[in-house]
């Protein structure tokens, strides 16, 4: 159908709609006369959708489609072009893209509308965030720009290489992002565009992004190797039960024997200057029950650096003599026996050996000393149970005497039943 016959139509459409001028003048509400309008192809203001509200039996809009429809490849597709243009300007970007696809598949020959509807799909596609979409449109105007199958190359638009950076930016693939904007800018007239450093901004905020996760992960690794390194160093044995304590304070290398960390973002650091675990050698911190089985209770020292003593951390929680208020008697010590020279500590091994602490001594010394390599090869040592110590404190004398008795009575006993 020519362009005059399809307007002959759609005139006489209107004019079959419009029926008789005869008789008296129907009177229609402000409401009736909207729809009569939105009805009405040229003062419609949104795209009809599927069903009746399509259109059907509206010759005035089939005889305007018709236009959009009918005309050789280049000039179907231009009308598909301007119709995605009018749904892409409603916001309507499914529709546009549909259109913009129809004008695609027409198979127009001139190379310019082809890269136009390819660029204007793009758009459409990156509203909708199908990032993937609009990458492989880029990636089409880019081969018919740089590798046309005829004609002289072309410049690359720049809205086609911008859009590319977007999707590759949302889609969070900085290293491709960054050679795009690269390319982008140095497009004809684009040297001096202000988009091209915003987006540039964006990649190097994500590769730095990247770049800090990555040290974190790296960081935490070689950290916890230390750490195993360090604890197997010290010759405790590690138990690690399946329902462990809750424990905010881990085990951890002591901060003040550290250095400072550097950045975890440094692009052009060379390997030296870059972040290293710490020394096996490093004081541990190592949290720390004491336990009182006499009262049945216990405190936990969630800070015990092994380079400090017992005497050091039980100076803080009892006085240091009978007629002493300072530090304050523990609640449950109604026979104020607790104060620190009236106390023995003891430990037991992982072979179940009860060894008698020197309060005086150091942890790590207390550690290294309760070391022991049996005939069959197998070492024994301080148990680190689920990343935490354990000693027993007693009343000397009386008390210590009953207790260490039971204990032996209790473990030689569990031992004679193997």
């Amino acid at each position: 159908m020519s362009d005059d016959k399809a307007l002959d139509s759609m005139f006489d459409a209107m004019m079959a709609a419009a029926g008789p001028s005869q008789g008296k003048k129907k009177e229609v509400t402000y409401a009736e006369f909207q729809a009569m309008l939105d009805s009405t192809p040229l003062f419609m203001r949104e795209t009809p959708k599927d069903g009746a509200a399509e259109g059907e039996g509206n010759d005035v809009l089939e005889a305007l489609k018709s236009l959009v429809f009918e005309g050789e490849g280049d000039e179907v597709a231009g009308n598909f072009k301007n119709h995605g243009n009018e749904l892409y300007a409603q916001k309507s970007y499914r529709d546009a893209v549909d259109a913009y696809t129809s004008g695609i598949d027409a198979g127009p020959v001139d190379p310019e509308l082809r890269i136009s509807l390819l660029n204007n799909r793009a758009a459409s596609n990156l509203a909708l965030k199908n990032y993937g979409a609009v990458l492989r449109d880029a990636g089409l105007i880019i081969a018919l720009c740089t590798n046309p199958a005829e004609g002289e190359r072309r410049a690359v638009p720049p809205k086609a290489m911008y859009r590319a950076a977007q999707a590759l930016v949302a889609l969070e693939r900085w290293k491709e992002a960054g050679d795009v904007v690269a390319r982008g800018r140095e497009l004809p007239g684009e040297e001096g565009n202000k988009v091209w450093n915003e987006l540039s901004g964006k990649v190097d905020k994500g590769r730095r992004s990247v770049a800090e996760r990555m040290e974190r992960i790296r960081r935490e690794k070689l950290g916890k190797d230390a750490l195993k390194r360090a604890v197997e160093s010290r010759g405790l044995v590690v138990v690690n039960t399946s329902s462990p304590p809750d424990n905010p304070h881990p085990l951890h290398f002591d901060p003040d024997s550290l250095p400072i960390d550097p950045p975890l973002y440094q692009p052009d650091a060379s390997p030296d200057d870059l972040w290293q675990a710490p020394d096996p050698s490093t004081p541990l911190v190592i949290p720390t029950f004491l336990l009182y089985p006499a009262h049945s209770q216990s405190d936990l020292i969630t800070h015990f650096n092994e380079n400090t003593s017992l005497d050091d951390q039980l100076a803080v929680m009892f006085p240091p003599s009978a007629s002493s208020s300072r530090p304050p008697w523990a609640d449950w010590d109604t026979a104020r026996e607790y104060w620190t020279g009236n106390l023995a500590v003891y430990v037991e091994t992982a072979a179940r050996r009860l060894l008698k602490v020197g309060k005086e001594v150091t942890l790590r010394e207390v550690i290294a000393k309760a070391v022991k390599v049996g005939e069959d090869g197998k070492k024994d040592g301080v148990v680190l149970r689920d990343g935490l110590l354990s000693f027993v404190v007693l009343v000397k004398g009386q008390q210590e005497k009953a207790w260490i008795e039971q204990y032996k009575q209790t473990r030689d006993g569990s031992d004679s039943k193997r």
